[in-house]
């Protein structure tokens, strides 16, 4: 198995890309909407490849962790700041968007785990693992398994298009790119030994074309709302756009900034939504220019707010992103 060191580069790499190209789309979508080719390529494999990597890290971390220790830091890790974060924004979030304000929406969106589709996801995912690890020590039953969730999760959808509760229809697909990371993780030590410039040029290659293809076809797919409009298709250009970044995230060389992103990929996400939003109008309002160039700038001036925010969080309310340190605290008392 692969070194146990938590600062693995091409991990953090990958997250940071993954939430750039969440960034660009969020900012593009705020200030012009555009139906870029540039804005668009990142659909392949921002979402997927995100849920590829945690589940890397999900499976490194069961053999350090026991199962109920893992349960434990998916409710605290990850329960804890997806309900603190939206709520703490619910508020400004609502009126922002003119939606309409109640105490019962607020506790479906909240603790239904509306208010955060990604991370609400994530959390279905890996407790969905949490469950099948327990059982099946097999990794590739594991992959079958996921596999029929992933095609049984969009016809679901035609039964019931809501995402209540936590986007468990979306979290259904992300087990089985959760569980292709497991794969990766298992057998990293053998097929590392196949990352190359060559494979790197080819799936980068063939990733574009899908991307053209896909977007002249008008042929779609939302892991959100969880429609595939072609799934086989869609499955391949989610596959092909990860074994891309693999061969990209191992050959980039360590750039810190993006490193800092990925370790504080969490902090990044819950601040994807408002950041862009304010920041888009501001500059919609200042700088009324037409063009990509504003929503990359956009992008770039989220991203730069964000650092000073995570960094404050770290440092000053790391409690918000871990609950057992309130818990700890709570008990020296």
């Amino acid at each position: 198995m692969i070194n146990s060191n938590n600062n693995i580069k091409w991990v953090n790499t990958g997250r940071a890309l993954s939430m750039i190209g969440i960034y660009i789309a969020h900012c593009n979508f705020y200030y012009l909407n555009l139906e870029s080719n540039a804005m668009l390529f990142s659909n392949l494999f921002r979402v997927p490849f995100f849920y590829f990597i945690s589940g890397f890290l999900f499976f490194r971390s069961l053999e350090k962790y026991t199962h109920k220790e893992k349960f434990e830091k998916i409710i605290y890790k990850l329960i804890w700041p997806a309900i603190f974060f939206p709520a703490l924004i619910w508020i400004p979030k609502m009126i922002a968007h003119e939606n309409e304000m109640s105490f019962l929406i607020f506790l479906k969106d909240i603790f239904g785990g509306i208010s955060t589709w990604f991370i609400s996801s994530i959390i279905v995912g890996q407790l969905l693992l949490l469950c099948l690890t327990l059982f099946i020590k097999n990794i590739y039953f594991i992959l079958i398994i996921t596999f029929c969730l992933f095609v049984g999760a969009f016809y679901l959808t035609e039964i019931d298009p809501t995402p209540f509760p936590w986007y468990y229809k979306s979290g259904l697909i992300a087990s089985l790119f959760l569980t292709m990371g497991g794969v990766f993780y298992k057998n990293y030590d053998k097929l590392k030994k196949h990352i190359s410039i060559y494979l790197l040029i080819v799936s980068g290659a063939i990733s574009i074309f899908m991307h053209f293809y896909t977007l002249k076809e008008g042929i779609y797919n939302n892991i959100m709302q969880a429609q595939y409009e072609n799934i086989p298709l869609g499955l391949f250009n989610n596959i092909i756009g990860i074994i891309f970044m693999i061969q990209l995230c191992h050959y980039l060389p360590s750039i810190k900034w993006l490193e800092y992103i990925g370790k504080n990929s969490i902090i990044f996400y819950f601040f994807v939504g408002g950041v862009p939003l304010v920041i888009g109008y501001l500059t919609k309002t200042f700088i009324p220019f037409d063009g990509y160039t504003m929503t990359l700038l956009v992008t770039i001036l989220s991203i730069i707010i964000v650092f000073p925010v995570s960094y404050i969080i770290n440092n000053y309310f790391s409690w918000s992103l871990d609950f057992s340190k309130i818990i700890n605290k709570m008990r020296k008392h």
